[in-house]
């Protein structure tokens, strides 16, 4: 019997239950059927009797005969009868016992929390990583139902959701995922079957080391480069990473050595220091041993690169040679960027001291690494040797100011930086005020790291109801943490320096020079970076204790100004205080509005509308 037949048929009778049973009539598709099953039924009933039941309902129905929706609920069911008599419900294959696995995963979700990360998850568009990024920090993907999304996320096109799945979301499940992903695992796959070796080494590859070491033989060489990773700290392997280490694909000699270094046995030190001293593989050995390495690996490094050093050219005359052995130091840098030791002070400490001999070869980097490590060591000999770096050049004195901050107290830090320190470049005239002048603006902006604009924090965006965007607002050092760790009399500094972001910064209630200079800032001729600090100037002038009503009235001043430059948005700051505008301004805030434009535009009409609807 053709049971492709009948179940073409099947599907056409699904078709009309949907569409409606009327439109059986004259449809053009059972026309087509319906030879097929006359033919066939010269030979069986069953043929006969289903194309008899497809040929009564392609005749218009009379309003004497069966209605067309219970002739189709009739041959609907003969069908269907004869579809089970040819079935079959015999399993192929050998019963064994079902795969167990060990997931404490719920089903205790409800469907309107999971519903849009399964959008996210099987859509494409802007907005899936936020979703996904706020689903796992809410413990969403704890729910049994979204582990084979998360796990197809490891495909997912945009790369960071796919990487977020591969650090966070899946290792969260814990050392029982590394079998799941395992099953699934086709060593000659691409991307997403890497990230899945990645999940693995991160959770545990103890259990299933058969496997990764055959995929580190035989798979793509992408996989291979993954599962060799997955193998270090193994001695089982160590002859085997050692070979690879050896291999003619870069990519293959890499995962060997990171290998390697993630082991730290006595022979992968040896392998990794000859292949650093022969130089072939150094710049790429720089960037592996970056990510850790055993402190033998360190001390063999370490007195590697003094040697370099101490043998490095004495002058530029021969270019090309000063080329080839900054090169040749750049990885030692690299692959000690994160490590202290008595060894590299005292190499930083000599690179400091051959500033003269360093400095004409052009490796100020050199120099700059040496300071931001000594930076970093903060005791009193560290202070010595920056203080007399940036005798040498002001390039240095931010590193020198920020290793004094962790060795002074506010007080002595201000006498050596603003108070005599300054008063001295004051007095020079030429070259020398020039250098001063430059000392002052560096001393500005080191500052400024620390104090302006330091935190962000996200708001909503009330005037916008689309809700697409996800600002944030940057934010002062708050007022109590500048009076416990910073000395009065920068304030004064600042405002002598001209410093508008600093001094409204460090602005306090009943400093009359303060609140006079911020004011007098606000009358000056508005240019187009002009509104880069009226938010913080208007933040300091809440710190300096200028009145609300008068800070209302100064910014809609602002607003009025013809010549003010209309920037894209107004700052949350900035915003926020236009909503305490009184209801009395909303006539002047309606004759300003047509010379904004942009999101500005949007957010002065929402605070017209808000003045209007309380009034």
């Amino acid at each position: 019997m053709s049971t492709a037949l009948l179940q073409e048929l099947h599907q056409e009778f699904r078709r009309l239950y949907i569409a409606g049973s009327e439109l059986a009539a004259g449809d053009f598709r059972l026309k087509r059927l319906l030879p097929q099953f006359q033919q066939l039924g010269e030979r069986s009933p069953v043929f006969k009797k289903l194309g008899e039941g497809i040929a009564a309902l392609l005749e218009p129905g009379s309003p004497d005969g069966p209605a067309p929706g219970v002739q189709l609920q009739e041959h609907t069911l003969l069908l269907e009868s004869v579809l089970y008599t040819q079935g079959t419900t015999a399993v192929e294959g050998t019963p064994g016992p079902l795969p167990v696995r060990n997931f404490t995963l719920r089903t205790n979700q409800p469907y309107r929390k999971l519903a849009p990360v399964l959008e996210a998850l099987t859509t494409t568009g802007s907005g899936r990583y936020e979703t996904v990024l706020d689903a796992y920090k809410e413990g969403v993907f704890q729910d049994l139902r979204l582990l084979p999304l998360a796990i197809s996320a490891l495909n997912d096109p945009y790369s960071e959701l796919a990487e977020y799945a591969m650090n966070h979301i899946l290792p969260s499940y814990g050392p029982e995922i590394a079998g799941y992903l395992l099953e699934s695992f086709n060593p000659e796959g691409g991307r997403s079957e890497v990230r899945k070796l990645e999940v693995i080494r991160k959770v545990g590859a103890d259990e299933y080391l058969d496997k990764i070491f055959q995929a580190a033989g035989n798979g793509s060489e992408e996989i291979r480069a993954a599962a060799i990773q997955c193998l270090g700290g193994y001695e089982q392997y160590l002859d085997h990473l050692l070979e690879w280490s050896t291999d003619k694909k870069k990519a293959i000699r890499e995962a060997a050595y990171t290998a390697l270094a993630a082991g730290g046995s006595e022979q992968g030190v040896e392998r990794l220091v000859e292949a650093f001293i022969k130089k072939k593989d150094r710049e790429m050995l720089g960037r592996v041993l970056a990510g850790g390495h055993s402190a033998e690996v360190s001390a063999r490094l370490a007195a590697l690169f003094m040697e370099e050093l101490q043998a490095a050219p004495q002058t530029n005359a021969d270019k090309k040679l000063t080329e080839k052995v900054w090169d040749e130091l750049l990885p030692y840098m690299t692959a000690l960027r994160h490590v202290r030791s008595p060894q590299l002070d005292e190499i930083y400490s000599y690179i400091l001291q051959e500033y003269a001999r360093f400095s004409p070869l052009g490796w100020i980097p050199l120099i700059d690494h040496a300071a931001w490590y000594k930076e970093r060591t903060s005791d009193g000999a560290a202070l010595a040797e920056l203080e007399e770096l940036d005798k040498r050049s002001a390039r240095f004195l931010p590193n020198y100011f920020r290793v004094a901050q962790q060795s002074l107290s506010p007080k002595e830090l201000y006498n050596r930086f603003g108070g005599s320190f300054m008063d001295k470049l004051k007095a020079l005239v030429g070259k020398e005020a020039k250098d001063a002048a430059q000392r002052s603006q560096l001393l500005i902006d080191t500052i400024e790291e620390q104090v302006v604009d330091i935190r962000r924090r996200n708001y909503e965006v009330e005037w916008d109801a689309s809700g697409v965007r996800q600002p944030y607002s940057r934010e002062l050092l708050s007022a109590e943490e500048i009076a416990a760790d910073w000395d009065p009399r920068w304030l004064d500094w600042f405002i002598k320096q001209d410093a508008v972001n600093l001094a409204s910064a460090f602005a306090r209630p009943g400093h009359r020079g303060v609140q006079d200079y911020l004011l007098g800032k606000l009358q000056e001729p508005y240019k187009r970076r002009t509104y880069d600090y009226i938010p913080n100037l208007f933040k300091g002038l809440e710190r300096a204790g200028v009145p609300e009503p008068e800070r209302l009235e100064l910014l809609m001043t602002a607003l009025e100004n013809k010549n003010v430059h209309t920037p894209y948005t107004f700052e949350f700051y900035v915003f926020k205080l236009m909503e305490r505008f009184p209801a009395s301004y909303a006539d002047r805030l309606e004759a300003v509005i047509p010379k904004y434009r942009y999101e500005c535009k949007q957010q002065l009409e929402y605070v017209l509308n808000s003045l209007r609807s309380a009034s």
